[in-house]
């Protein structure tokens, strides 16, 4: 049973790979690399953190953006706590702003920096003009989920104990009803601990290629500005849970 599926899973992995498809991407791929440049070192850096940042701010803006304007009316049944941020207070929303670009800036982009660095030292880096095949980019995305899962979690239940919370985690929870950028307002150890390596060690581990990584870094963005967007968006993804945690 399990050598045929393995074999079914390679079949459908190799045609993929032979397919126009695939050609298109990794010509698309590398006519970008020929107008962005190829150096590894500015595609991992500052490619990804332009991308994952980028991503951040827009897709927060949009969630904003309906609790400043009340617009779409329809979706004020989505929200969790009817009420709450409609609209946000501009001081508090300053301070979150102030927070969370620093925590992006001062201390997240050394951190891309270092981790980079310390993988190229220590691990072979794929060839960056060769996009990854299907199998390897579905196997590298199925790890960085369960290791994101495992790290998430277990840094989390710790930054709610005693001393961690009362000093460090308890700065993310000023915002008992959260909005969508509030993900990263928190305390710049939290900012490490719990919003950076998690999602690092997958790449680490399976020497992920840029592009793996950029739509993994953008599958966490999605999930985590949903959650904490304020409203459960029934087509999209659910935040119930994620909104009580805060309320309660």
């Amino acid at each position: 049973m399990q050598s045929a599926f393995e074999n079914a899973t390679f079949e459908v992995a190799q045609n993929w790979n032979e397919s126009s498809s695939s050609s298109y991407l990794h010509e698309k791929w590398n006519a970008f690399l020929d107008v962005v440049g190829d150096n590894p070192d500015h595609v991992y850096v500052w490619g990804l953190t332009i991308w994952t940042y980028g991503w951040f701010w827009l897709i927060g803006a949009v969630f904003l953006l309906m609790d400043l304007t009340g617009w779409p009316a329809f979706m004020r049944k989505y929200k969790n706590q009817p009420g709450t941020n409609e609209p946000p207070e501009w001081a508090k929303l300053k301070r979150l702003v102030t927070r969370v670009a620093l925590n992006q800036f001062v201390y997240g982009v050394p951190f891309a920096y270092l981790t980079y660095y310390v993988r190229k030292m220590t691990l072979e880096m794929p060839d960056i003009r060769q996009l990854p095949t299907i199998d390897v980019f579905l196997r590298d995305f199925a790890i960085c989920v369960v290791t994101w899962e495992m790290g998430f979690y277990y840094s989390h239940r710790f930054l709610h104990a005693g001393f961690w919370y009362k000093y460090i985690h308890k700065v993310h929870h000023e915002w008992s009803s959260p909005v969508a950028w509030s993900v990263m307002y928190c305390h710049p150890l939290e900012f490490i601990l719990s919003d950076q390596i998690p999602i690092f060690i997958g790449p680490a581990i399976c020497k992920s290629h840029p592009v793996t990584i950029a739509v993994w870094f953008l599958y966490v963005v999605v999930d985590t500005v949903v959650d904490h967007s304020g409203y459960h968006v029934p087509f999209f993804l659910y935040s119930r849970q994620h909104d009580y945690h805060h309320e309660k």
